[in-house]
């Protein structure tokens, strides 16, 4: 028997390893192809500052995000490495996969239960998409999984694991603010599970207290200003109006936090994507219907993986909750703290197939996952910046004299002209507002513009690009982007 446990645990570990390295190869093949976006410009203007206290109050002035990330960014470089510096989120993604295995082999999976758990973590297109973007969204899983890894765990030693719980949260605190969710969704689960081998909630109150304590006047004045802008909303649009695109984005979340993207990858990819999708689904849903029917059947879940569930499922709502009071939309990267516990739910599910059949119904969902991580990886860009720049370099230089220059949909610290810093620094560009209008020297010059988001000719910012202007040519890269040039009018 002995000899047997071993020859498994020797396999399943052969198998962890492989999906790290599958995981790999697609999260570097994510780097390498897919274009920067605007918030990794923002990160990449914030470490692009002289040192690293200007770029804690860069970051501070922003409200909303947190420095260490970005302060780690800053120490490995800026706009000259540019998408190199994707190796900083996709080597530390890679750590998720310790928790991971910790919670499979602490839920009794075999090796097959524990091979699937990882290999999902390695292919799911939302864990190859989040853990390669240049965004503090990888490193915040990572501290909210190692948190819940050293609250819920039932062996080791007792300091090493608070030792560990107090410098995720504080690591996790400074890298975004949803850690402190993640922090009061541990403390519930605690509650709610009880258990003399983890960690005393006493312990994990007083640590956790002791990170979250000095943002609490942050926390307090932002749920002020929250409230306040929604009431301001309501006013405009005459009370609650509950928009069916937020109850579209509310039913398909499940599914987006496995593949956030399908139709938008385009061409075969899309395709791939969608195959995929529809296998990977179809066959999770047979898990769950025979998890329901079976539910009575077979023992209760370890404590630590029944605290594990119960901290995710209260992340989730308290996430979903103040993304829907504060935004009024659900963005996709403040739920990375509890996405990576997808892969281990669905290895749960896989424990629950019939035996006879279980090796095929995991293998089906292997296989479906790696064609989703594969569209995922080879697929295009969302927000293709750097396909607009090359647009706009093309368009700019079929005429003498051209000046770029942007309008972003972003937060007023930063620049226009961002997307040219990281794929056009040869070319002559200049912020709107340093445009030359009629009268003033240059205002014959050929003006490229390119813009994010859905920024109307009525804005002022475009009222003054079009004084004594006409748009000669428009052309649209994504749903995101399009690239304007303006001559003088007749």
């Amino acid at each position: 028997m002995e000899v047997a446990q071993a020859g498994a645990e020797r396999t399943a570990g052969r198998w962890v390893w492989l999906a790290v390295l599958v995981g790999l190869v697609l999260r570097l093949w994510e780097a390498a192809e897919s274009s920067l976006w605007l918030d990794e410009l923002h990160t990449l203007s914030h470490a692009s500052l002289p040192d690293l206290g200007a770029v804690v109050d860069h970051v501070r002035a922003e409200v909303v995000h947190q420095p260490l990330f970005f302060g780690c960014v800053h120490m490995f470089g800026g706009w000259e490495e540019g998408t190199t510096l994707r190796l900083l989120p996709v080597l530390s993604s890679l750590l998720l996969f310790v928790p991971l295995v910790a919670f499979a082999r602490a839920a009794g999976l075999g090796a097959r239960g524990v091979a699937l758990a990882a290999w999902l973590l390695a292919v799911l297109p939302y864990q190859v998409h989040y853990a390669t973007e240049l965004r503090p969204y990888a490193w915040l899983s990572v501290f909210a999984a190692g948190a819940m890894w050293a609250a819920f765990a039932e062996q080791g030693s007792r300091a090493g694991r608070l030792a560990l719980f107090a410098l995720c949260v504080a690591a996790g605190v400074m890298t975004h603010r949803v850690m402190e969710v993640v922090v009061l969704s541990i403390g519930f689960a605690r509650l709610c599970v009880r258990s003399r081998e983890m960690l005393p909630l006493t312990w994990l109150v007083g640590a956790g207290a002791l990170a979250v304590a000095p943002e609490v006047p942050w926390l307090l004045a932002y749920a002020e200003k929250a409230t306040t802008d929604r009431m301001d909303y309501h006013a405009d649009v005459g009370g609650f109006v509950l928009r069916p695109a937020l109850v579209m984005e509310a039913l398909v979340l499940p599914t987006r936090l496995f593949a956030p993207f399908l139709g938008a990858l385009g061409g075969v990819w899309a395709l791939l994507a969608k195959l995929g999708a529809l296998v990977f689904f179809l066959v999770l849903s047979g898990g769950v219907v025979r998890f329901w029917r079976s539910r009575r059947e077979g023992s209760p879940q370890p404590a630590p993986v029944r605290a594990l569930l119960c901290c995710s499922v209260t992340c989730f709502v308290l996430v979903f909750a103040l993304s829907f009071y504060r935004w009024d939309r659900l963005p996709l990267q403040y739920f990375a703290p509890v996405a990576w516990v997808l892969p281990l739910i669905v290895a749960l599910l896989a424990e629950r197939w019939p035996e006879r059949s279980r090796p095929q119904f995991a293998g089906l969902l292997a296989l479906a996952g790696l064609a989703l991580g594969v569209a995922q990886a080879g697929g295009r860009n969302m927000e293709d910046m750097r396909g607009a720049v090359a647009l706009a370099r093309e368009l700019g230089s079929e005429r003498a004299g051209t000046l770029y220059t942007g309008l972003m949909v972003q937060p007023s610290l930063f620049p226009h002209t961002l997307p040219y810093d990281a794929y056009g620094r040869e070319l002559p560009r200049a912020e709107p507002s340093a445009v030359p209008t009629r009268g003033e020297v240059g205002f014959e010059r050929p003006v490229v513009v390119l813009r994010r988001g859905r920024i109307p000719l009525s804005d002022a910012r475009w009222t003054r690009l079009l004084e004594g202007r006409r748009i000669a040519v428009e052309r649209k890269v994504d749903d995101y982007l399009a690239v304007f040039v303006l001559e003088p009018a007749p």
